[in-house]
């Protein structure tokens, strides 16, 4: 080989390894190291002036003592994990007008701004975006915190906070913690019926539980027993955390049931969309069989459809009902559950089958079985599609009831519920 030869070879391989790196060739959802952790980031608006070093060495100081204080509310057992040893910085697309313009205080712009800068989407995210936006002038944006998908163990999210609030809001730990608490999935404790001025978890607006800088409060927030449900469940977030009920719920105490956030809108980063031409009744969504809950089918001496939670089909005429699914990326999968059938009784599939759809349209079958309960379990060789249609037989109803549909690949669920299947009661 000679030497002209052998540059442009090293030219090429140079310029093939700059492009995986800004386009990589994943499949959703599917991260090489699944833990979710906390990454302190300032955003920067355009014209807005970086952090100093006061500010950089203040905001990891803060995270550090929100670790800290998780791990003291979690009886020492777990806390979150912090991503690198100081914050970093990103200079944003736009200036401070522009995101003060758009809708949930920005946090939609920021997140895809930060997903792209990251090289990453909305579901195979394992980072939560602790965004200090740069702005010396005002409160804004306002303090929010939201996981990117809703529910608990979904993946990444989100908690915005203000450069004003770091330098002169004498709260602003305490402001964090609760923004934390929302970014992995918990809830206001108005949710649960309490009051959200008198309540001592850190997800109420107690103001005894204010700090004043880097000192403590005089009466510190706490995780009550839902909060500490919802934590337990959250395992990419909290390893090993594990709530009982019989050790961390008081006798004299009854437990709320569970309550959870629901996914966000986020410009450029689309969910799976779902239609059916076989019907949505009773007020059902066929969209309903993913980015949902998965209740469990179980027979109480009552009709429990969830209208919210399950798709109904209409009668079908050939006896078969046909749902097309759309994912925002190509992705692989290997493993596909169905749960179908509500109220332990009404409307079971009888058989199920999964189809890729090609850019043509042409369907191939990757497999069908039939269902001897009201759940199944279709296993298969590694496919990448962006388009899967899944096929569900009605039994002697004529009609078919799906709860949800879960897709994975190599072990990784794609398109968690909201809730943890186990966890549902």
């Amino acid at each position: 080989m000679n030497v002209l030869s052998s540059k442009i070879l090293i030219g090429t391989a140079f310029l093939f390894s700059i492009l995986a790196l800004r386009f990589p060739n994943h499949s959703v959802g599917q991260d090489v190291d699944r833990q979710v952790k906390v990454l302190p980031v300032f955003f920067v608006p355009k014209g807005e002036a970086k952090p100093t070093r006061a500010e950089a060495v203040g905001l990891q100081r803060h995270l550090s003592w929100s670790q800290r204080r998780f791990r003291e509310m979690l009886d020492g057992k777990s806390t979150f994990e912090i991503e690198g040893d100081r914050p970093e910085v990103y200079m944003a697309e736009k200036g401070l007008a522009f995101y003060r313009r758009q809708p949930e205080g920005g946090a939609p712009a920021m997140v895809d701004e930060l997903l792209r800068w990251k090289n990453t989407d909305r579901f195979s995210c394992n980072r939560i975006f602790l965004a200090v936006m740069m702005n010396p002038k005002d409160k804004f944006p306002k303090a929010g915190g939201r996981p990117f998908n809703g529910g608990f163990n979904t993946g990444g999210g989100i908690v915005k906070l203000p450069s004003y609030g770091l330098n002169n809001s004498p709260n602003f730990q305490s402001t964090m913690q609760h923004e934390l608490g929302h970014s992995f999935g918990l809830v206001h404790v108005v949710a649960y019926g309490y009051d959200m001025k008198r309540n001592n978890s850190i997800m109420a607006y107690n103001k005894k539980h204010h700090t004043n800088g880097f000192n403590p409060a005089t009466q510190r927030g706490e995780l009550i027993p839902e909060d500490y449900r919802g934590l337990g469940l959250n395992s990419r977030v909290f390893k090993n955390l594990k709530f009982r009920e019989s050790k961390h719920v008081p006798d004299d105490y009854k437990l709320a049931p569970l309550r959870n956030l629901k996914p966000m809108t986020i410009p450029n980063h689309a969910k799976v969309k779902v239609t059916t031409k076989d019907g949505e009744t009773y007020g059902s969504k066929v969209q309903y069989l993913i980015h949902t809950r998965i209740p469990k089918s179980i027979d109480r001496g009552k009709p429990e459809f969830d209208k919210k939670n399950m798709w109904h089909s209409g009668k079908l005429k050939s006896g078969w009902a046909t749902v097309t699914l759309k994912f925002p990326h190509k992705a692989t999968v290997d493993r596909v559950l169905v749960y179908s059938q509500h109220s332990g009784k009404a409307h079971r599939a009888v058989a199920v089958e999964a189809l890729t759809v090609d850019s043509k349209g042409k369907t191939e079958s990757r497999s069908k079985i039939q269902m001897h309960g009201q759940d199944a379990e279709l296993q298969f060789s590694p496919v990448s599609s962006t388009v899967w249609q899944m096929r569900f037989k009605a039994g002697k109803s004529g009609k078919v009831v799906i709860r949800g549909v879960r897709f994975f690949g190599n072990g990784v669920e794609l398109f968690p519920p909201l809730i943890p299947v186990k966890a549902e009661e």
